[in-house]
C-alpha cells in the first residue's frame, strides 16, 4: 500500500551578489581550488559560493567584490564565459 507522497526537501542557497535565496539548482557554484576560483563541474566538498545562473547583474565585477575581493574580475569573467559558451576566451 502506498501512502501520500511527501514533498522532497530541496536545499536553498543564497547568491553572494544579490543575497536572494533560491533552490540550489538555480545557481552556479564556485569553489576555491589551489587559490583560484573554479565553477563546480561536479559536487565538491567544502565551502563554496553561489551565483544566480540566470541573472547577469549578479556577474558584475562591482557586485562580486564583497565576496571575492581582488579576484572579483576573474570570477565575473568565468561566470560570463560559462553562461555564454560562445564568448571568446581572454
Amino acid at each position: 500500500m502506498t501512502g501520500p507522497q511527501t514533498p522532497r526537501h530541496i536545499p536553498e542557497r543564497t547568491c553572494v551578489a544579490c543575497r536572494r535565496k533560491r533552490p540550489q539548482g538555480e545557481f552556479l557554484r564556485l569553489t576555491k581550488v589551489d587559490g583560484a576560483w573554479q565553477l563546480g563541474q561536479r559536487p565538491r566538498q567544502g565551502r563554496g559560493a553561489y551565483l544566480c545562473a540566470d541573472t547577469p547583474t549578479c556577474w558584475q565585477d562591482k557586485r562580486l567584490r564583497r565576496a571575492f575581493g581582488a579576484q572579483a574580475t576573474t570570477v565575473a569573467e568565468l561566470a560570463q564565459r560559462t553562461v555564454t559558451p560562445g564568448a571568446p576566451d581572454s
